[in-house]
Protein backbone atom coordinates (compact mmCIF):
# COMPACT_ATOMS: atom_id res chain seq x y z
CA UNK A 1 0.00 0.00 0.00
CA UNK A 2 2.71 2.13 0.77
CA UNK A 3 4.66 1.62 -2.86
CA UNK A 4 1.33 2.49 -4.13
CA UNK A 5 0.93 6.40 -2.38
CA UNK A 6 4.66 6.80 -3.81
CA UNK A 7 3.85 5.96 -6.82
CA UNK A 8 0.76 7.93 -6.87
CA UNK A 9 2.51 10.90 -5.10
CA UNK A 10 5.58 10.58 -8.20
CA UNK A 11 3.49 10.76 -10.92
CA UNK A 12 1.44 13.68 -9.93
CA UNK A 13 4.51 15.54 -9.01
CA UNK A 14 5.69 14.90 -12.59
CA UNK A 15 2.26 15.92 -13.99
CA UNK A 16 2.42 19.23 -11.89
CA UNK A 17 6.32 19.95 -13.73
CA UNK A 18 5.15 19.32 -17.01
CA UNK A 19 2.38 21.79 -16.27
CA UNK A 20 4.32 24.37 -14.79
CA UNK A 21 6.83 23.95 -17.68
CA UNK A 22 3.86 24.33 -20.34
CA UNK A 23 2.28 27.37 -18.76
CA UNK A 24 6.10 28.68 -18.77
CA UNK A 25 6.59 28.41 -22.29
CA UNK A 26 3.46 29.89 -23.36
CA UNK A 27 4.38 32.75 -21.38
CA UNK A 28 7.86 32.83 -22.85
CA UNK A 29 6.51 32.99 -25.93
CA UNK A 30 3.81 35.54 -25.73
CA UNK A 31 6.30 37.98 -24.33
CA UNK A 32 8.77 37.59 -27.12
CA UNK A 33 5.27 38.15 -29.23
CA UNK A 34 4.59 41.13 -27.59
CA UNK A 35 8.22 42.49 -28.00
CA UNK A 36 9.44 42.69 -24.05
CA UNK A 37 12.93 41.38 -23.35
CA UNK A 38 13.26 38.28 -21.60
CA UNK A 39 16.80 36.66 -20.47
CA UNK A 40 18.38 34.62 -23.36
CA UNK A 41 18.42 31.65 -20.39
CA UNK A 42 14.94 31.95 -20.28
CA UNK A 43 14.56 31.51 -23.97
CA UNK A 44 16.82 28.55 -24.64
CA UNK A 45 14.71 26.86 -21.99
CA UNK A 46 11.71 27.43 -23.79
CA UNK A 47 12.78 26.19 -27.04
CA UNK A 48 11.58 29.96 -28.47
CA UNK A 49 14.07 30.78 -31.25
CA UNK A 50 14.67 34.44 -31.24
CA UNK A 51 15.78 37.21 -33.48
CA UNK A 52 18.30 39.62 -32.53
CA UNK A 53 18.21 42.48 -35.41
CA UNK A 54 15.33 44.32 -34.22
CA UNK A 55 13.02 41.79 -32.00
CA UNK A 56 10.38 41.03 -34.70
CA UNK A 57 9.52 37.86 -32.69
CA UNK A 58 9.71 34.07 -33.16
CA UNK A 59 9.46 32.02 -36.67
CA UNK A 60 7.52 29.45 -36.32
CA UNK A 61 7.12 26.69 -38.91
CA UNK A 62 3.46 25.10 -39.83
CA UNK A 63 3.29 22.53 -42.30
CA UNK A 64 -0.54 22.89 -41.97
CA UNK A 65 -0.45 26.19 -42.88
CA UNK A 66 1.48 25.34 -45.69
CA UNK A 67 -0.86 22.84 -46.83
CA UNK A 68 -3.66 25.20 -46.59
CA UNK A 69 -1.82 28.01 -49.09
CA UNK A 70 -1.44 25.12 -51.13
CA UNK A 71 -4.95 24.24 -50.83
CA UNK A 72 -6.48 27.75 -51.31
CA UNK A 73 -4.21 28.61 -54.18
CA UNK A 74 -5.83 25.79 -56.22
CA UNK A 75 -9.20 26.48 -55.15
CA UNK A 76 -8.18 29.97 -56.93
CA UNK A 77 -7.13 28.31 -59.76
CA UNK A 78 -10.37 26.54 -60.00
CA UNK A 79 -12.36 29.42 -59.75
CA UNK A 80 -10.01 31.19 -62.30
CA UNK A 81 -10.29 28.15 -64.71
CA UNK A 82 -13.77 27.99 -64.25
CA UNK A 83 -14.38 31.60 -66.06
CA UNK A 84 -11.92 31.26 -68.78
CA UNK A 85 -13.47 29.91 -72.33
CA UNK A 86 -12.00 27.78 -74.15
CA UNK A 87 -12.84 28.04 -78.19
CA UNK A 88 -11.97 27.11 -81.50
CA UNK A 89 -12.04 28.33 -85.16
CA UNK A 90 -13.33 25.36 -86.77
CA UNK A 91 -13.57 26.57 -90.27
CA UNK A 92 -9.80 28.16 -89.93
CA UNK A 93 -9.02 24.35 -88.68
CA UNK A 94 -10.65 22.63 -91.23
CA UNK A 95 -8.22 25.08 -93.96
CA UNK A 96 -11.35 27.12 -95.21
CA UNK A 97 -10.56 29.94 -93.18
CA UNK A 98 -7.12 31.67 -92.38
CA UNK A 99 -5.77 28.81 -90.79
CA UNK A 100 -4.64 26.31 -93.57
CA UNK A 101 -5.08 23.31 -91.25
CA UNK A 102 -5.84 21.07 -93.88
CA UNK A 103 -2.80 21.56 -95.67
CA UNK A 104 -0.79 20.04 -93.00
CA UNK A 105 -2.66 16.66 -93.65
CA UNK A 106 -1.25 16.58 -97.39
CA UNK A 107 2.70 15.67 -95.86
CA UNK A 108 1.08 13.53 -93.23
CA UNK A 109 -0.66 11.18 -95.53
CA UNK A 110 2.82 11.27 -97.87
CA UNK A 111 5.13 10.42 -94.36
CA UNK A 112 2.64 7.32 -94.22
CA UNK A 113 1.98 6.45 -97.60
CA UNK A 114 5.86 6.20 -97.37
CA UNK A 115 5.68 3.86 -93.81
CA UNK A 116 3.28 1.36 -95.69
CA UNK A 117 5.67 0.77 -98.87
CA UNK A 118 8.93 0.78 -96.83
CA UNK A 119 8.49 1.12 -92.80
CA UNK A 120 12.21 0.82 -92.21
CA UNK A 121 12.41 3.97 -94.31
CA UNK A 122 13.85 7.04 -91.87
CA UNK A 123 12.65 9.85 -94.37
CA UNK A 124 9.30 8.56 -93.57
CA UNK A 125 9.24 8.48 -89.90
CA UNK A 126 10.80 11.97 -89.84
CA UNK A 127 8.00 12.84 -92.56
CA UNK A 128 5.03 11.61 -90.25
CA UNK A 129 6.80 12.91 -86.85
CA UNK A 130 6.63 16.14 -88.01
CA UNK A 131 3.77 16.40 -89.86
CA UNK A 132 2.41 14.96 -86.19
CA UNK A 133 3.84 17.53 -84.18
CA UNK A 134 2.66 20.37 -87.04
CA UNK A 135 -0.43 19.76 -86.90
CA UNK A 136 -0.61 19.67 -82.76
CA UNK A 137 0.94 22.36 -82.93
CA UNK A 138 -1.56 23.75 -85.24
CA UNK A 139 -4.39 22.94 -83.79
CA UNK A 140 -3.57 24.58 -80.26
CA UNK A 141 -2.77 27.79 -82.59
CA UNK A 142 -6.19 28.02 -83.20
CA UNK A 143 -7.45 27.86 -79.86
CA UNK A 144 -9.15 30.97 -77.86
CA UNK A 145 -9.06 31.63 -74.87
CA UNK A 146 -11.49 34.52 -73.71
CA UNK A 147 -11.67 35.83 -70.35
CA UNK A 148 -16.26 37.14 -70.40
CA UNK A 149 -17.00 39.98 -68.26
CA UNK A 150 -17.28 39.75 -64.44
CA UNK A 151 -18.71 42.34 -61.81
CA UNK A 152 -16.07 43.57 -59.47
CA UNK A 153 -17.67 40.95 -56.72
CA UNK A 154 -16.59 38.30 -58.74
CA UNK A 155 -13.72 39.33 -59.84
CA UNK A 156 -12.34 39.74 -55.88
CA UNK A 157 -13.92 36.03 -55.23
CA UNK A 158 -11.81 34.74 -57.65
CA UNK A 159 -8.79 36.47 -56.86
CA UNK A 160 -8.86 36.57 -53.49
CA UNK A 161 -7.89 33.13 -52.85
CA UNK A 162 -4.96 33.45 -53.94
CA UNK A 163 -3.71 36.29 -51.71
CA UNK A 164 -4.99 34.15 -49.02
CA UNK A 165 -2.79 31.02 -50.04
CA UNK A 166 0.49 33.51 -50.00
CA UNK A 167 -0.07 34.68 -46.88
CA UNK A 168 -0.56 31.02 -45.36
CA UNK A 169 2.37 29.73 -47.75
CA UNK A 170 4.78 32.92 -46.03
CA UNK A 171 3.04 32.29 -42.49
CA UNK A 172 3.84 28.51 -42.62
CA UNK A 173 7.88 28.78 -43.76
CA UNK A 174 8.04 31.04 -40.82
CA UNK A 175 7.16 34.34 -42.10
CA UNK A 176 9.62 36.72 -43.55
CA UNK A 177 12.48 34.88 -41.40
CA UNK A 178 11.70 31.37 -43.24
CA UNK A 179 11.45 32.86 -46.48
CA UNK A 180 14.86 34.51 -46.27
CA UNK A 181 16.26 31.25 -44.93
CA UNK A 182 14.28 29.15 -47.98
CA UNK A 183 16.21 31.64 -50.25
CA UNK A 184 19.80 31.79 -48.80
CA UNK A 185 19.69 27.50 -48.73
CA UNK A 186 18.52 27.32 -52.41
CA UNK A 187 21.83 29.76 -53.32
CA UNK A 188 25.15 28.27 -54.39
CA UNK A 189 27.50 28.35 -51.40
CA UNK A 190 30.37 30.81 -51.92
CA UNK A 191 33.84 28.90 -51.04
CA UNK A 192 36.74 30.77 -50.01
Amino acid sequence: MNKKEEEIQRKLVELETSVLKEQTDLHTVSDLASGSSLSTAGMHASGAKSNTAGGEGVSVKSDGLCFAGLASIFCGLMLVFQHVRVGSGLLAMLGVGSGGFALLFLPLMVGIGMMFYDYRNKWAWVVTTLSCVLLIFAFLATLTVTFPGVSMMSLIVMFLPFALGAAFLVKGVGGAKGVEGIIKAQLPKKEG
